[in-house]
């Protein structure tokens, strides 16, 4: 293998990076945007973030399934830097992907573009005839916070390489041959393969989804195709029964549960046996190969009618499932990371979370909004608690970066740590690489990115605190993204502020049975270690859950201190917040008016549209009109009966005086 000296670090402009690719820089930034190789209309399908703390100084985010480190090799010579190999000019990112086309005449081979990037070949697949003859090899190479990436490779008949292949053939042909008239199943990638050998089932796929045209191996079987659960394997698997017509029975097999780009072997990995896809295989449908086309729907034995099932691993019993991804969507005050920490400490413990049983494990915390104030919400948290920070098993990373580039390095400190249960990221704007978080593509792409920390192999539930879509009320907390956010989400969490409460419930999309709303206080809290550096304390926000009949009580006030504000505005519209405080005698614990008890009041009767304030004066709406009315009456109802009641008492405390006066007389 030659080895190339590595290249110095690049340190570009903005500016010079957009005229090297015909690009376009956002105006007041560092990011570049523009189409990837290949595209010219619509949306663009890269951006580039010039950053020369960064790998070769950039941060490249693509959002239409490209490779993100073909694209910066793509960049980068754009730019002027060096070729992938020595005296190669790689016009397009195919060159990375180590392609060469029938005219090409074969290279040594080369990987040092990879290697000197921090990539290492982590798998070597033998392509190999019947008799055993290597024709050709596919090379996987992982690297932290890298994408994985593939090379191929065919041997140059001197006991070294040349760069590419020969024409394609089957994936483990040798096991294929020796097993005549086994059912195949056919995967999308060498990794699968070989995880259903291990498994005793006999399997193949093609290079990079080219197939031969010599299908003959596979004459006369039942081949079961398994897609990988994304569109590109929904059409690798639709371009492979195809090209079965006529040579085999097809049936196509959807492994339930399956995350989104989820494959065969995360999916045995989460604990399905082979069984359960044996059975799976047994009752899928036939496709139209072989002219075999089903004469109508299949009868299913039950036995394998519920061998598929995958019951529900429940991270929060009831609302968060493992493996799912899910937004918390709220607007900014409305307690989303104090519920996130809360949510983060309980999972830590293996406590309840508002009442509800959480499975407990390790967590980690995307701080990338405002690191600071979640670290002062932490401690604040604790200290409430009584606990101790060395002794929590949840790990936080500070400022923002490439969920996607750094996938593979995450992977890895969670493979050192013995995994994760639980992520939350705060939030998907501060993590967001695109130039418009309204764009259906954009966001579209980057919930793919975040599902694929769900789909890491311990299936942590992802939580992804979001703001909502422009002027959205209590009524429309949906995440920002046009719909595509929402429709690549498992769940849309919400919390709306009722008062000085939170409450959280869901809103938009929710796989999974209802649950009722959960409440919180967000409290306000002092901790000895959050001091300023004259040592005066710096207060913090924490949330607390509020339980049900606590819930119901409040609401019986509010609705007292509404039907009484009501009338005071309609008594006289011009009075200020501290002067209806003082009208209604409500005081705070300092003895001073409670303005803030009379704001919570007004701001219900505005949402209700019960009231309105114009030109500094309060006004009852047709339906405020109404709804005082109502509440005078039941205040005179309730003062009636009120004074029946005292009345009462004074009769029977009178008659008593008399009963005691008398027995004191005979006495």
């Amino acid at each position: 293998m030659n080895v190339q000296p590595q290249p110095e670090p690049v340190y570009l402009n903005p500016h010079a990076v957009a005229k090297a690719i015909g690009g376009k820089v956002i105006t007041g930034t560092n990011k570049v945007v523009a189409h990837a190789p290949g595209h010219k209309k619509g949306s663009p399908e890269i951006s580039i973030t010039v950053d020369p703390s960064a790998p070769r100084g950039l941060l490249v985010n693509c959002f239409s399934g490209e490779d993100p480190v073909a694209m910066k090799d793509w960049v980068l010579e754009r730019c002027g830097e060096p070729a992938f190999t020595p005296g190669q000019k790689a016009e397009e990112p195919i060159a990375h992907a180590g392609l060469l086309k029938s005219k090409d005449t074969p290279k040594a081979f080369y990987d040092g573009h990879l290697t000197r990037q921090g990539y290492s070949t982590v798998a070597e697949y033998d392509y190999a005839t019947p008799d055993g003859e290597i024709l050709f090899q596919v090379l996987r190479y992982e690297g932290a916070g890298l994408s994985k990436t593939f090379l191929q490779r065919q041997p140059d008949g001197k006991g070294g390489w040349l760069s590419g292949r020969p024409d394609p053939i089957i994936y483990r042909w040798p096991e294929v041959a020796s097993r005549p008239g086994e059912p195949v199943y056919v995967v999308e990638g060498e990794k699968d393969v070989d995880t259903l050998i291990i498994a005793g089932l006999l399997a193949t796929t093609a290079p990079n989804g080219s197939w031969p045209t010599d299908l003959s191996s596979l004459k006369g079987r039942t081949v079961f195709v398994i897609p990988d659960n994304d569109a590109p394997g929904a059409e690798k698997a639709d371009k492979v029964i195809a090209l079965l017509q006529g040579i085999a029975t097809v049936k196509r097999v959807v492994l339930p549960g399956l995350p989104d780009k989820g494959d065969v072997t995360d999916w045995l990995a989460a604990g399905n046996a082979v069984e359960q896809l044996q059975a799976l295989a047994k009752a899928a449908m036939p496709a139209p190969a072989n002219d075999n086309r089903p004469a109508g729907p299949e009868l299913i034995h039950s036995g394998d009618f519920v061998r598929g099932f995958v019951p529900p691993d429940y991270a929060v019993d009831g609302i968060m499932q493992s493996g799912f991804l899910y937004s918390l969507t709220g607007q900014t005050g409305s307690g989303k990371t104090a519920v996130a920490l809360l949510l983060a400490l309980c999972t830590a413990l293996g406590s309840p979370f508002a009442g509800r049983e959480t499975k407990g494990g390790r967590v980690f915390y995307f701080a990338g909004e405002n690191p600071d104030d979640v670290t002062m919400r932490w401690i604040g948290l604790l200290h409430e608690h009584a606990l101790d920070a060395d002794e929590l098993d949840v790990h936080f990373i500070r400022g923002v970066f490439s969920v996607s580039e750094f996938l593979g390095h995450i992977t890895e400190r969670a493979r050192d740590l013995g995994g994760v249960d639980l992520i939350v990221v705060d939030t998907t704007a501060a993590y967001f690489t695109g130039s418009d978080e309204n764009s259906n593509v954009e966001m579209g792409n980057y919930a793919r990115q975040l599902r694929e920390l769900a789909k890491m192999e311990w299936r942590p539930a992802v939580l992804a605190a979001s703001h909502p879509v422009k002027n959205a009320g209590a009524d429309n907390l949906l995440p920002r993204g046009g719909g595509a956010f929402l429709n690549e989400v498992d769940g849309n969490l919400t919390l709306a502020k009722r008062g000085e409460m939170s409450v959280l419930h869901w809103q938009g999309k929710h796989r999974g049975p209802d649950f009722l709303p959960l409440t919180f206080d967000l409290k306000t809290i002092n901790a000895p270690a959050l001091v300023d550096s004259k040592g005066r304390p710096i207060p913090t926000v924490m949330a607390a859950p509020v339980g049900d009949d606590e819930v119901a009580q409040r609401a019986d006030s509010d609705n007292g201190d509404d039907k009484v504000m009501l009338l005071a505005i309609r008594q006289n519209g011009n009075r200020s917040l501290r002067d209806l405080a003082e009208f209604h005698g409500w005081t705070n614990t300092k003895g001073e008016p409670d303005k803030k008890r009379a704001q919570n009041s007004t701001d219900r009767l505005k949402r209700a549209q019960y009231v309105l304030y114009e030109l500094q004066q309060w006004k009852l709406t047709k339906k405020g009109e109404e709804a005082a009315s109502s509440a005078a009456a039941d205040l005179h109802e309730q003062r009636k009966w009120a004074g029946v009641v005292q009345g009462m008492a004074e009769k029977a405390g009178r008659k008593q005086r008399r009963t005691g006066s008398d027995r004191t007389a005979r006495e």
